[in-house]
Order: C-alpha cells, then sequence, then structure tokens
C-alpha cells in the first residue's frame, strides 16, 4: 500500500504542477481591443512580383520519427523525392520538434519543424529556425497560453505559421483576434480549410498571410500528396527568398484539385492597384471569383474569366480574391489591405505584471500547501481534523 501510496503522490504532484503551471504561472497578457485595417494607403503584397518567378512549395510533411512514436510513415529521402517527382521547389521534413537536414547542403534546404504536442493540436510551423523551442502547454490552452508560446517562436529570421487552426478549434476566431508574434496561417489542409480563422484575424487588423500544405504522414501510400500547395515569388530559390516572400505575403496558397496536372496549376500573372482599384489577372480563366472583405463578405463575383477588377473603399479594410476552376483547383490570393502612410505596424501585446504577480502568488500557495500535505503523508501524520473533541476527567 505504501508504493501506491507513493505513486499516487508522484502522480498527482506532476498532474498539479502541469496545471499550475499552465494557468497560473504563465503570464498573462493585456490584450489590445481589435482595431481592422485603417489608413490612406493600400498595401498590395503582389506589387514588385514577377509571373515568371513561382515556386511551387510544401512545408508541412512528416516522416519516421522518434522511433515511430509520431505518426509518420517513409523516410526524409522519400518525402523529398516524392515532392522532386511533382516539380516542388522547395519540400520540408517538418516532424514534431525535430530539424531534419538531409538536404541541409542543397540551395532550397529550409529547415522546419512542428511545434506542439497538447492534446488539442494547437500546433505551429517554423520555418528558418535551426534551434527547437520545447515550452508548449499540454491541456486546453488559454490565449495567454498561446500567446506566451508564440513569443517564444517568433523572430526576425523565421517564419511560425498557425497550423490547421479550424482542426479541434486549436485556435478559436476570438484567439486570432488577440493572438500576435506569428506570421501566416495553414489556412489549406487535407484535414480542414481554415478561411473562416484567416478572416476573422485579417478583419482583426492582423496581416497573417495564407500557406497551403499537404501535412503528409504517409509517403509511402502518397495520401494527401499534392492536394494542397503555396507559391512563393522569388528571385532564387533559397531559404532567404522563401522567407521573405512568406513574411511580406508574396505567395498564395492553391487547393490542388483531383484531375489538376501538377505542371500546368494556374498561376497569378498579375494584381496592380491602380488609385483604389484592384486588378487581378491569373494565366487561366476560372469557372468563379470572388473578392472577399471585412468579416468574410463576399464583395465581388465573376464568372468564366482570367481576371477580376474591385474598387476597393476603406470600408472594405481589406480585399482578397479566390479563383475557383472546373476541375476543383483553388487558388487564394492574399490580400490588399489598408494601411497608414508610415506603413502597417503590428499592435504589440505586452505582460500584465501585476495580473501576472497575482495569479502567480495563488499558484505558489497551492503548491506550497500540496507540499506541506504531502510531507504529512510521507512522514505518516494524518491531517489535523478540526471538531468537537470528548474531554475525559
Amino acid at each position: 500500500m505504501k508504493i501506491f501510496r507513493v505513486i499516487l503522490l508522484v502522480f498527482g504532484s506532476w498532474l498539479l504542477w502541469l496545471l499550475v503551471s499552465q494557468f497560473l504561472f504563465c503570464p498573462r497578457y493585456q490584450f489590445n481591443t481589435p482595431i481592422p485595417f485603417e489608413g490612406s494607403v493600400l498595401y498590395n503584397p503582389y506589387d514588385s512580383v514577377s509571373g515568371s518567378r513561382w515556386v511551387k512549395c510544401n512545408f508541412h510533411a512528416h516522416s519516421h520519427a522518434w522511433e515511430g512514436l509520431t505518426n509518420g510513415h517513409g523516410t526524409a529521402a522519400d518525402i523529398h523525392n516524392a515532392y522532386k517527382a511533382l516539380h516542388y521547389g522547395v519540400h520540408c521534413v517538418s516532424n514534431y520538434h525535430h530539424i531534419d537536414t538531409t538536404h541541409y547542403t542543397h540551395a532550397n534546404y529550409l529547415p522546419a519543424y512542428e511545434h506542439g504536442y497538447n492534446i488539442r493540436k494547437t500546433h505551429q510551423l517554423v520555418l528558418g529556425s535551426t534551434e527547437i523551442q520545447w515550452l508548449d502547454y499540454l491541456f486546453q490552452q488559454t490565449a495567454h497560453n498561446k500567446q506566451h508560446v508564440l513569443k517564444h517562436l517568433s523572430g526576425p529570421d523565421n517564419v511560425v505559421i498557425l497550423n490547421h487552426p479550424a482542426l479541434k478549434n486549436g485556435y478559436t476566431t476570438e484567439d486570432l483576434t488577440q493572438l500576435t508574434n506569428y506570421d501566416c496561417m495553414e489556412v489549406l489542409n487535407p484535414s480542414v480549410t481554415s478561411t473562416a480563422q484567416w478572416d476573422a484575424a485579417l478583419s482583426a487588423g492582423k496581416r497573417v498571410f495564407i500557406v497551403g500544405d499537404d501535412d503528409i504522414h504517409d509517403v509511402i501510400s502518397k495520401k494527401r500528396l499534392g492536394t494542397r500547395c503555396t507559391f512563393v515569388n522569388v528571385r532564387s530559390n533559397s531559404a532567404r527568398e522563401v522567407i521573405h516572400a512568406l513574411k511580406t505575403g508574396q505567395s498564395y496558397g492553391v487547393i490542388v484539385g483531383d484531375n489538376q496536372r501538377h505542371d500546368v496549376i494556374p498561376q497569378l500573372q498579375s494584381l496592380t492597384v491602380r488609385h483604389d482599384t484592384i486588378h487581378a489577372l491569373m494565366t487561366q480563366a476560372a469557372n468563379e471569383v470572388t473578392i472577399t472583405g471585412q468579416n468574410g463578405k463576399v464583395l465581388a463575383l465573376a464568372r468564366h474569366t482570367d481576371r477580376i477588377s474591385y474598387r476597393i473603399t476603406p470600408d472594405d479594410r481589406y480585399a482578397r480574391a479566390t479563383f475557383k476552376y472546373a476541375n476543383g483547383t483553388e487558388i487564394l490570393l492574399n490580400p490588399v489591405f489598408f494601411t497608414p502612410k508610415n506603413g502597417y505596424e503590428p499592435m504589440p501585446v505586452y505582460e500584465n505584471f501585476h495580473e501576472t504577480m497575482f495569479f502567480r502568488s495563488i499558484g505558489t500557495c497551492i503548491l506550497g500547501g500540496w507540499l506541506l500535505l504531502v510531507a504529512r503523508l510521507m512522514t505518516g501524520q494524518r491531517p489535523q481534523r478540526y471538531g468537537r473533541r470528548r474531554l475525559s476527567w
């Protein structure tokens, strides 16, 4: 029985530590009231792109790793070979908390790993970092937990992508009106499409750009292979250029139709802004073209055309185009949005010192009380019972 008691105490102590560290010791943040895009200047992410410099990419793929503890089949070499066969210019292996270096000598090598081991799949993809961050919170995360993790992951030379935010509600629409310190969102994933989450972030004035990935876990069976991708516009196929393209929005996401040949996927030829009118032109005519704005509202619709024009107003806040083709292929472009004359500046989120100290004080008291209880139990002392005692004379 003593051994059983010790096991229970160790497990209870570990569980209590996880709960206290996540919900009481985690920094508390002062989130800003969401402010939609505003200003007198239109930011066009495609202002300087060239129609001949598009490179097809997949950033999210899993191989066999961690002695099979994680879900991944096939080697890193298998993944690279499969994407080369489909003419991808960049193909990453993004195992959980592990950076693959199989092709680190190649010019197009981009270090990547998937971060997150919590139960609600609140995961992030980190590109360009050579160091792994381990901070995470196991249970369903609060906005404070998520912001703390994102602050640890973000950096000037890497890209942080929110993976499949709609999956298990890993990132709620309310979260996305508050959180910062990330660059892109994996809107297109075979498991779930997260356009509502993307529009929630954009409607809150967050400069967030789209990514599409296969999130493949079994390259041997080729299930999911080549079903989602991201095109980036780069002068050279290098990690630095790809990171710059993702951070500035010189990219777009693609759902690849079932009958779509990979060597003839429609591409953006140009997107220009003249005064207050957006002009988007694709290399192939689409069945349907939509312009979407604030709160996901459809602003314009056209059919059977390779182009669309739309006069954007300050009330629209932003406008993003989607081209849908008969074979199921969809092209989702990044938004054009209003900014002040001095350019876009993200609203910083600061730690609320007093609130953080208050919650940490509560956590310290709880852990202190638990340690006293454990000490009594381990020394064989029963907790003092308070109540009426019978007097003996």
